[in-house]
């Protein structure tokens, strides 16, 4: 009597329940039984495609077992549960033939690779899989350009902030991405918000606590601002409505995606309070901590223009802020500066380019223009509609950053209550701060500490 193992492979599986492969295993048994072989190991992969190129992890144990002569018959419901490549289709070939692995389906009958003929209906069936896959490949690339370009949603999973119809809002979700962002535009670390979320109980769309890449993966999802995105891409206006206004989620997104901000702790595990945010008066590079005669001190670490004592520069800076907030119009650091116009004019003329993006994306959609005209239509626009939206970028949310100091009877006390993240915070929203070289002499000097409020 044969004994033999069992291969069964399905693409997709939705649902996670595994129906597809149990019922290729249940046509695979029936099949064992017809031939009086006995099955000695069932071999799953489920949920991944064959033609995607992934590992298969029981596909590549059951070929070291066949390797090993432990496995001497093979069944599978279909050839193309095997293979859709015919780079693999060739590795089992050679193998099946060194072997004299025996491969029967439930579909096909019979593969004999150990013959001319029975190779050649192999490779047959193998390029037919791959045409199809290939081909259906390439009507799902068109279908979901042309869902892009109309605006429509994608399937998948439940996306956060929104119900499983990816079209109506969730408003306990919507709330916290508002928030979110309303933070992120007041300079505070997406470490310290999501930190702060979980301990509240709010969690992702899986019910599990947010990570920094999901959490800024989400941040940075065009769909919230009623946005359809596709490839990287911006389509146009998408079919449901935005949770925060277009020009907040592209401010958030320039603020995620500036390679200058500081999102880690140094060495010893402290975000120091000045870091990324005191430049050099010399040079204009950002300050740094680092020791200078067994000294922590911010330095400039482009050129060493500058260095001054951490602790020194840090309560100067501390006793700055304390003072400004404690007189009695610190309520007018509420009110965003009047900048003229000049924010709704760049918004305008964003929304004129926006407008032209669109326009294209919807000749596209019509077979009007190619995908290559699509792209040089998007690279010219793309560098013109970032600096549009840049000078169009709302204020930062002063009230959510200032509040609590500024209606507090003990400013100084609020102000130590804080954490290091929001002390930053607090600092980057109200100040631009240079520093230069100092007199020499013993004590520290002021001099040559440069404060501009915002």
């Amino acid at each position: 009597m044969t004994t033999a193992a069992i291969y069964v492979r399905i693409s997709s599986d939705a649902t996670g329940e595994g129906l597809g492969v149990a019922r290729q295993e249940a046509d695979c048994r029936a099949l064992a039984d017809r031939l009086g072989w006995t099955v000695t190991e069932v071999y799953r992969d489920n949920d991944i495609s064959a033609y995607s190129g992934k590992v298969r992890p029981d596909y590549e144990r059951l070929l070291s077992n066949v390797e090993a002569g432990t496995v001497r018959g093979l069944i599978a419901w279909h050839p193309d549960r095997l293979h859709r490549s015919p780079k693999e289709l060739e590795r089992f070939i050679d193998l099946a033939e060194r072997t004299g692995l025996q491969v029967q389906t439930c579909q096909s009958g019979a593969v004999d690779l150990t013959t001319p003929s029975g190779r050649m209906v192999a490779r047959m069936l193998g390029a037919t899989a791959r045409y199809e896959s290939e081909h259906k490949a390439a009507r799902i690339r068109r279908k979901l350009a042309e869902n892009a370009a109309a605006g429509k949603p994608h399937g998948g999973h439940r996306p956060y902030g929104w119900e499983p119809d990816r079209l109506t809002i969730r408003e306990s979700e919507a709330a916290v991405i508002r928030e979110a962002a309303s933070r992120v535009l007041a300079g505070e670390p997406l470490r310290s918000i999501f930190r702060d979320l979980n301990a509240r109980g709010l969690h992702n769309a899986s019910g599990k606590p947010w990570t920094h890449p999901t959490f800024r993966n989400v941040l940075l999802h065009a769909r919230h601002a009623g946005l359809r995105e596709h490839n990287g891409q911006e389509m146009g206006v998408a079919a449901w409505p935005a949770i925060i206004p277009p020009e907040t989620w592209r401010a958030v997104r320039r603020v995620l995606n500036n390679p200058d901000r500081v999102t880690t702790p140094g060495r010893a595990g402290r975000l120091h309070l000045l870091s990324g945010i005191a430049v050099c008066g010399v040079c204009g590079s950002p300050l740094r901590v680092g020791h200078s005669k067994s000294t922590e001190a911010y330095r400039c670490m482009a050129s060493a223009c500058v260095s001054r004592r951490r602790d020194r520069l840090e309560e100067y800076v501390e006793a700055v802020v304390i003072a400004r907030l404690s007189r009695p119009d610190a309520a007018a650091l509420l009110a965003p500066d009047d900048d003229g116009g000049e924010r709704e004019r760049a918004a305008q003329a964003a929304e004129r380019v926006r407008q032209r993006l669109d326009d294209a994306a919807a000749s596209f959609a019509a077979g009007v223009i190619t995908a290559r005209q699509l792209a040089t239509i998007t690279g010219q626009l793309r560098p013109e509609l970032a600096a549009l939206e840049a000078a169009a970028a709302p204020p930062p949310d002063r009230a959510s950053v200032l509040g609590d100091l500024l209606s507090s009877d003990d400013v100084t006390g609020a102000w130590e209550r804080l954490s290091p993240d929001a002390r930053r915070t607090v600092v980057r929203l109200l100040m631009e701060i240079k520093v230069s070289r100092g007199r020499r002499g013993p004590g520290f000097s002021t001099d040559g500490i440069e404060i501009s409020w915002r």
